[in-house]
């Protein structure tokens, strides 16, 4: 490792900076209409987030990020192929079960529900259910982020959770004026 690296991640600089970059994607997707759009941006956000976490030391919601972000791959992937689409739901038990190995307390409470909410949504083939159960994440993520200190995704956090709400309440505007087209 350069010193220059070294002294990035001690003043958590690094970390901030990924912590941004997530911030930038996490208030950018609610805005999007299509689900594979959506997905392919949280990838981002979720990688991103990872290595926020990972480099401030946070390793439950580090390794919840890392199982979202697996997960959403294979969202991506399975297109019309429902079996793998489901092979999404075997990710839930596995992010509970790194929350109670690398258990710190509340907030791996926090993270692996807010984790299993958005992936729980993730694998909705219909973004108004999608972004139904994300925004119920909203609080677990909120909470999570306030408790850790990691500022970044708590600003993001607060913003998305805005903006997907907005978003929906659109969305679901959209649908009982057009029941036809879900």
């Amino acid at each position: 490792m350069t010193a220059l690296t070294e002294t990035l991640i001690q003043s958590g600089t690094l970390a901030t900076a990924f912590g941004s970059a997530a911030l930038v994607g996490q208030v950018t997707w609610p805005l999007l209409k299509m689900r594979e759009h959506i997905l392919t941006l949280q990838l981002g956000i979720a990688s991103a987030y990872a290595t926020h976490y990972a480099l401030m030391g946070v390793t439950s919601g580090a390794t919840v990020c890392l199982i979202g972000a697996t997960q959403t791959t294979i969202a991506l992937l399975s297109g019309d192929r429902p079996w793998l689409s489901r092979l999404g739901l075997g990710f839930i038990p596995l992010a509970c079960l790194i929350g109670a190995l690398t258990f710190s307390g509340i907030a791996t409470i926090l993270a692996v529900t807010a984790c299993c909410l958005v992936m729980l949504g993730r694998l909705q083939s219909d973004t108004l259910r999608m972004r139904a159960l994300m925004l119920a994440a909203s609080p677990f993520g909120i909470s999570h982020d306030a408790f850790t200190g990691a500022y970044p995704a708590l600003a993001g956090a607060l913003l998305s959770a805005a903006i997907a709400a907005t978003a929906f309440h659109r969305e679901l505007a959209v649908r009982r004026s057009h029941p036809a087209n879900p």
